[in-house]
């Protein structure tokens, strides 16, 4: 045992004390916005959040992970730093799509989704190209193996976010623009707090070293339809809401974080899941690769189904405590939605498997089917928050079935050419068995196989 790994231990708990401020931080602040403007009132403030989520997510999280990894691979090799012209490129061009799109359809955005309150689009649009700058610095902190102060960053950012709602609500100054400007502000505050602009500036423009091999279109193609598909209900429901019904759009919303709540969770498999499998697919271990999944989805099905019922049981309890009395609503779509974020999280199990295996194409197919299954669901002739719940459903699973028929397909063939590959006298010696693959345990963490972590070493 190296010294390297009480490090990497505690940096990891920083990251998921960080995560745990943050997640609880959303909570906080749809539930004082909720609280301060009634729900038909803050309904286009939970509908900027999610967009900043679905979209900001699909958008920007690859590039956290790809300057992660480039810079994760420059230390491996004893390089100062990376060459990150395809990301600044990328991002470039994304910040410049966002504010063009974001400004030309701003009135016909503000009256489809936002209750004709423009402002809350410019709002959106600003939060974008903030939480592009906050995913940059996440990508340099994890990239450079500064987990505390990835953690620290996560933590900041709750912390703000909890306080600027707070002061709103205390002082009675909240309105929807002052709710949705704490959405931009507080990403930027959170990056210059815990990293130093001259390390952001110095690292964006470094050019040492091979450019990356990595196209980001296929990365963004499967984040974002993805994210699309987690966040449809919100965007569907403040869609298709009538003036009258506003109040049902802000109810939809809290509802929708109380029930996906088991989601937050899943973010910890996912940090031990993707690497490990990472490891297994680099050693043509396919029989570890096949353990490993099986691992997490007995581990997701467990959260799954747990999740469905603490909500079926706790679920009006929940709402009533985060939103208050009147942001109720019917106990069939608390558990429709805890359904459909078990459906979407043994998705992603499998979205993850093809991942590491370089076959992102695939789930990003998937994820697409999903949304088109998810709005011909709405065609339905039920009551509106019954058939949005419902197409969560049917959208997560015929995604799920379409990423287990691809990994079935994938890994089958994976085997086939192993078995291939073995010499005929040597038949016991299949790699498939791959007696010294590394388990979950031995897997890297994210970023975290270099071993030092130069925050220990100032």
């Amino acid at each position: 045992m190296t010294t390297s790994t009480p490090r990497r231990d505690t940096s990891m708990l920083s990251v998921a004390v960080g995560l745990g401020i943050f997640g609880l931080a959303n909570f906080a602040f749809l539930g004082l916005a909720g609280r301060d403007l009634t729900p038909a009132g803050s309904a286009p403030v939970a509908v900027a959040w999610t967009i900043l989520n679905a979209v900001g997510i699909g958008l920007f999280q690859p590039l956290e992970q790809e300057t992660s990894r480039r810079l994760s691979a420059a230390r491996a090799q004893g390089l100062a730093g990376a060459n990150l012209r395809s990301m600044v490129r990328y991002t470039t061009l994304a910040t410049a799509l966002v504010l063009v799109i974001g400004l030309l359809s701003l009135p016909w955005l503000g009256d489809l989704l936002f209750s004709g309150a423009d402002e809350l689009v410019l709002v959106t649009v600003l939060g974008l190209l903030s939480q592009a700058l906050a995913y940059f610095a996440r990508g340099l902190l994890s990239g450079q193996g500064r987990f505390t102060s990835y953690g620290a960053q996560l933590a900041v950012d709750g912390v703000l976010r909890i306080a600027g709602a707070a002061a709103l609500f205390l002082t009675g100054a909240g309105t929807r623009f002052s709710y949705g400007l704490v959405l931009v502000v507080v990403p930027v505050l959170a990056t210059v707090l815990t990293v130093p602009v001259s390390r952001l500036v110095a690292t964006w423009r470094d050019r040492d070293g091979a450019p990356s091999p990595t196209p980001m279109a296929p990365l963004v193609a499967s984040s974002s339809s993805s994210q699309i598909l987690a966040n449809f209900g919100p965007l569907a429901m403040a869609a298709l809401a009538t003036a009258s019904q506003q109040d049902l759009s802000g109810r939809f919303v809290a509802a929708v974080t109380i029930a996906r709540i088991p989601l937050f969770v899943f973010a910890a498999v996912q940090a031990v899941f993707l690497p490990a499998l990472a490891a297994h697919a680099a050693q043509d271990a396919a029989a570890s690769f096949g353990r490993a999944v099986r691992r997490a989805l007995l581990l997701t099905v467990a959260l799954g189904a747990a999740g469905v019922a603490g909500v079926a049981l706790l679920g009006h309890l929940l709402m009533e405590l985060v939103y208050g009395p009147d942001f109720a609503v019917p106990t069939s779509v608390l558990v429709l939605i805890a359904v459909s974020a078990a459906l979407f999280m043994l998705a992603q199990v499998f979205a993850q498997a093809l991942l590491a295996l370089d076959l992102e194409r695939l789930s990003t197919v998937a994820w697409t089917v999903g949304v088109v299954v998810s709005v011909l669901t709405l065609l339905l002739p039920w009551e509106l928050a019954t058939r949005v719940s419902t197409a969560l459903c049917t959208g997560a699973g015929a995604a799920l079935v379409l990423l287990v028929l691809a990994l079935l397909t994938s890994t089958r063939r994976w085997h086939a050419q192993l078995a291939s590959a073995v010499p005929e006298s040597a038949p016991a010696a299949s790699s498939t068995t791959a007696p010294d693959a590394p388990t979950l345990d031995d897997a890297p963490h994210p970023v975290s196989a270099v071993p030092d972590d130069p925050e220990a070493h100032p």
